[in-house]
């Protein structure tokens, strides 16, 4: 890339990013005086903040580095974009911008308001991104402490099981597939007896078994989603291809994110741990071999049909007149203008305006 252009890609993004993000937050500290007066209202406002965000994400990924997403998924008796507003949400982690791919769905899906993320404490101190993440009641860890995490999930989870939307996004492997954590799961396989596997991580189960323990009676599916990206070739590590900032800044980035969706009832899921974990295993032995065939043929297997994808018609890039074996094709487009001009970040621009008619007011009556 002309290293003019890519400075000047550089800075936009950088503009963008920092300035789009920095008044949602500016929006949400101010509001911090409702937390304590009207608590209903600081609530609604933060969900409406956490709703912009995510339309902001899209239109980041829209404008810096355009990609669809492809869906395909196991036969089911619904459209798969008509989803619930609660759902426990797993996902195998090949890129560390996995999380903002899956918000963007869940803004196609129109449940980004919903979302709650299982990440690690130390990212909220990043400047500007960390401090709005502070606000959404996300789940943070200290990854190094269980006794800590374990009571950051339950007493997160037993606000969230009174009711309303929630969209519980979890990655059991707890970190993306590199060189090194390829390493580390095949020495706790050899250790644990058990058969390492080729594309994903060995999934981590006891936090998820703590939220889905929560969550029983207040949530009724985990959708299961497993992720591949274009451009990776088999036994190649997709972080290494699509780091961040290179998404926005080198322009590689996925042109298309393929995500294959399963259903699993909350009650016909093991209580017992024991048997959790061999459940939650047997899924990512089941999710490598997707994998294997993702990286074999270049796609997903697909059982849905013409019914399934019925009202989503010009999402779908499959040849006319099958009828089993369909995809829906997505582009990462916000709906409408006014989705990513946030109401929030509109409210801070005029902010200065509004301090200086009140002081204008003070100066000329005394």
């Amino acid at each position: 890339m002309n290293p003019i252009y890519k400075g000047f890609r550089t800075l936009l993004w950088a503009l963008y990013f920092n300035l789009g993000a920095s008044l949602i937050s500016m929006t949400q500290v101010l509001s911090l005086p409702l937390a304590l007066i009207a608590p209903g209202v600081y609530h609604r406002h933060i969900n409406k903040t956490e709703g912009h965000f995510g339309a902001f994400l899209l239109k980041m990924n829209q404008l810096f580095a355009p990609s669809d997403i492809i869906l395909t998924g196991d036969e089911s008796d619904e459209t798969l974009l008509n989803l619930p507003d609660r759902l426990v949400l797993i996902s195998n982690h090949q890129i560390y911008s996995d999380w903002m791919y899956l918000w963007c769905f869940a803004y196609l899906a129109e449940k980004h308001r919903a979302l709650k993320i299982i990440l690690r404490g130390d990212l909220t101190w990043i400047p500007v991104f960390g401090c709005g993440m502070r606000f959404f009641d996300f789940i943070l860890l200290k990854r190094n402490d269980w006794a800590h995490d374990k009571r950051a999930i339950e007493e997160n989870l037993d606000r969230a099981s009174k009711g309303g939307p929630l969209w519980l996004v979890v990655f059991p492997e707890g970190t993306v597939v590199s060189k090194g954590t390829r390493k580390r799961s095949t020495a706790f396989a050899e250790k644990a007896g058990l058969t390492d596997h080729r594309h994903v991580l060995l999934p981590r189960t006891s936090g998820l078994f703590v939220c889905i323990s929560k969550l029983r009676g207040s949530v009724e599916y985990i959708y299961d989603a497993t992720v591949g990206y274009s451009g990776v070739h088999y036994g190649e590590i997709p972080q290494e291809l699509y780091p961040l900032p290179g998404l926005y800044v080198d322009q590689a980035q996925p042109k298309e994110i393929n995500m294959h969706l399963r259903r699993f009832a909350i009650k016909d899921i093991p209580e017992t741990e024991p048997e959790f974990v061999d459940w939650v295993r047997a899924r990512w032995q089941e999710k490598d071999d997707l994998m294997e065939e993702f990286y074999t043929t270049g796609k997903f297997p697909s059982k849905l049909t013409l019914e399934d994808i019925s009202g989503s018609e010009e999402f779908t890039d499959s040849k006319k007149g099958q009828t089993q074996g369909q995809s829906i094709r997505i582009p990462l487009k916000s709906r409408n203008m006014l989705d990513y001009l946030s109401p929030s970040a509109l409210s801070v621009i005029a902010l200065p305006i509004v301090a200086f008619a009140i002081r204008y007011g003070l100066q000329h009556s005394s």
